[in-house]
């Protein structure tokens, strides 16, 4: 929208639904105070039951998979971590194991705390294995189907359960970010976001703008064959600036606040962005790298006071796969003057004495921080 805005791109909208689809009805749940099950609110149970009992599907997007986000202990608050990572490990209950989500290693659920010996371990938080499994006793004789990538890894699983959603075989849907967009179900009446706090509170600045596009990209989903379909939201913030102006000024009105926003905090697209990544196996070659580059930077002859450097700190995922990530990001207003303080930097990065003792990569306009 900001390249529209800067007659870069020609705008073209699609001004209605194809064929005879309406559009979507939609409903904000306020959690607050409410008492849910299996991370539901007592409204969404019921309408549930009504788009089931018409004999329509419903779908459940939740953009965590495993059966919770971590294993801790009761007694003494031990949380189980991997160690190649210092992430904590998803626990996975149909298969008994504990696996990391950043370096992919796997471990079996112990069977009693490592710290204090105890046999109280609990599974915290809400992935899509978790809801399958509660959803059941919910719905009994309900045939619930779960897509996300462990239920899809086989070659051939994930063509062979859309199948299967056509026939109607499975009339709740429980699914990740990958089944948002690119198919067609005609019976699916009821959309559901489960975690809409997640992506409104986020650490990342673009992280309500892709919450922005899955809505609308969901809101596709129901009630595409001439029935009448709805989008529930579930938040503990129903009256958040952005999410007002998304569901009730449509993506337009929200693509114009979100980008005031950006402006006023000098965020992209009104800035550049580069990041420039190190990693090593001991951390202390890497920051120490990006701390000579930095003043490699900052010397250029180029580096003006708009030229915005932080760093070097620990990456997002400070730890993967056994190596320590550390980065530093420069902004600039000009994506030219920031190009050229990058080559004159990159044609003197080898003169840096630990550059040869680190995996060092550059990110221009990154997308994840």
């Amino acid at each position: 929208m900001c390249n529209v805005q800067q007659k870069k791109y020609r705008l073209l909208r699609l001004t209605r639904r194809a064929g005879n689809a309406r559009p979507a009805i939609q409903h904000v749940l306020d959690l607050k105070g409410q008492k849910v099950q299996a991370g539901l609110a007592p409204a969404l149970i019921t309408r549930m039951r009504q788009h089931l009992q018409a004999n329509n599907q419903v779908i459940l997007f939740l953009n965590r998979r495993g059966f919770a986000p971590a294993l801790l202990c009761h007694d003494c608050g031990w949380i189980a971590e991997c160690p190649r990572c210092d992430h904590y490990y998803t626990l996975h209950q149909a298969q008994q194991h504990l696996r990391c989500h950043h370096c992919d290693s796997q471990r079996p659920v112990p069977r009693q705390c490592p710290s204090c010996g105890s046999t109280h371990l609990v599974p915290v938080g809400l992935g899509t294995e978790q809801l399958e499994q509660t959803l059941a006793p919910l719905f009994p004789g309900v045939p619930i189907s779960r897509i996300d990538r462990d239920t899809t890894s086989r070659k051939g699983a994930l063509e062979q359960q859309l199948a299967e959603v056509h026939r109607g075989g499975a009339r709740i849907l429980i699914g990740t970010q990958m089944l948002a967009k690119g198919h067609h179900f005609p019976d699916v009446t009821l959309v559901a976001l489960l975690d809409v706090d997640g992506a409104l509170f986020s650490a990342d600045f673009r992280s309500a703008e892709r919450f922005a596009q899955l809505y609308t990209q969901v809101a596709g989903r129901a009630g595409r064959a001439g029935k009448q379909g709805e989008v529930v939201l579930q938040t503990h913030h129903p009256e958040h600036p952005l999410l007002q102006t998304l569901l009730y000024k449509g993506y337009d009105a929200f693509a114009e606040q979100a980008l005031a926003e950006r402006r006023m905090m000098q965020l992209p697209p009104w800035t550049s962005h580069v990041i420039v990544r190190a990693e090593d196996h001991n951390n202390q070659h890497a920051p120490l790298f990006l701390q000579q580059l930095r003043n490699l930077i900052l010397a250029s002859p180029l580096a003006d006071d708009k030229l915005w450097v932080l760093g070097p700190v620990p990456a997002l995922a400070p730890k993967r796969g056994g190596r320590w990530r550390w980065q530093i990001l420069l902004q600039h207003p000009s994506r030219v003057r920031l190009q050229h303080i990058i080559n004159g930097t990159l044609a003197l990065i080898n003169t840096i004495p630990d550059s040869r003792k680190v995996k060092w990569v550059l990110d221009v306009d990154p997308i994840e921080g």
